[in-house]
């Protein structure tokens, strides 16, 4: 598998074991985002920031009422040491990437939960995200995300990276479909 993949997701849907776990979920959800590389992923290994900017949908949340989470928007920059598409390059996240949910309340209000010592891993062949909501956060301070990522663009984007190995042009942007849970 492309280290891209391995460091990000695949261009399948993960399986259904790679899923978080629900036992000690808190708040789980759907994020659809757009991705830039910059510079755009190539066959080459490059220092790459990764930026991700969406929505957070389908909501469950453990606490109910009012303040109670139905949804939001996700931003994370992501900065990678090496990343490309060649499956021999393996992927350096630098310390100090942060992902920030803004979170829609039931009551129309609005909490925040920023994500930091971020790791991003193959687990069961899907790529996983995993970081600490820090304790400054107005909602889910201290917890643990999880997100089960699979990227695509126009065509999944393995079959960008063979493209991209094959002589096409380097990806410049992507769309991100994740399973998140904060537990």
């Amino acid at each position: 598998m492309s280290a891209v993949l391995a460091a990000l997701a695949t261009g399948v849907a993960p399986a259904a074991d790679a899923a978080p776990a629900t036992a000690s979920e808190i708040l789980n959800c759907t994020v659809n985002a757009a991705v830039t590389f910059d510079p755009a992923l190539s066959a080459g290994p490059e220092a790459t920031t990764v930026t991700i900017g969406g929505t957070a949908t389908g909501c469950t949340d453990s606490q109910s009422g009012p303040t109670a989470v139905v949804g939001g928007t996700v931003t994370a920059t992501l900065t990678f040491g090496t990343l490309s598409c060649n499956p021999l390059t393996v992927p350096a996240l630098v310390p100090g990437s942060t992902a920030t949910f803004t979170w829609n309340l039931q009551n129309g209000t609005h909490a925040s939960s920023t994500i930091t010592n971020i790791a991003v891993v193959e687990v069961d062949g899907a790529g996983t995200l995993t970081g600490t909501v820090t304790g400054s956060s107005s909602r889910l301070a201290g917890e643990t995300l999880t997100a089960v990522l699979n990227i695509d663009s126009d065509q999944p984007i393995i079959d960008n990276c063979i493209d991209v190995l094959l002589g096409a042009p380097p990806i410049a942007h992507s769309t991100l479909t994740a399973v998140t849970a904060f537990s």
